[in-house]
């Protein structure tokens, strides 16, 4: 079975008038919600920062022993051996909330690793209210 073809004649004189449509125009007909009208405004070559990738790593050996390595474009900021922190500390730093401010920290400059780990405790330390203060 094959589609009908139907050809007509009619010349872009004879019933439409020639209007001049910008491309700015025929993108914004095309878009229900269009962001812009210049793709120059959403990214500007100019302004092309590039900043550094931290990712944190997790090791676990065969003998129970974990690391976490902290690196900034594949170069190794500190290294945080589970051996040197409490039970409490590692299993925080295992999960996703740990893996979050461990970038968080990354990211504002670790000065040492007693320094990290204090930070760590105050972290982990319940918040004392003013009535248990009091008492």
């Amino acid at each position: 079975m094959k589609p009908e073809v139907i050809m007509s004649n009619k010349t872009a004189s004879d019933d439409t008038p020639a209007v001049s449509v910008s491309p700015e125009e025929i993108k914004e007909l095309g878009q229900k919600h269009p962001l812009s009208r210049f793709e120059g405004d959403l990214y500007r070559e100019e302004d092309d920062i590039t900043l550094p990738v931290i990712r944190v790593k997790r090791i676990s050996t065969s003998n129970n022993i974990e690391k976490w390595k902290i690196m900034s474009d594949s170069k190794v900021i500190c290294v945080i051996e589970g051996s040197k922190l409490s039970k409490k500390e590692c299993e925080f730093l295992r999960g996703v909330d740990g893996t979050n401010w461990l970038l968080s920290r990354a990211k504002s400059g670790i000065k040492s690793f007693n320094n990290l780990k204090r930070e760590l405790k105050v972290r982990l330390s319940p918040k004392i209210t003013s009535k248990k203060k009091l008492k």
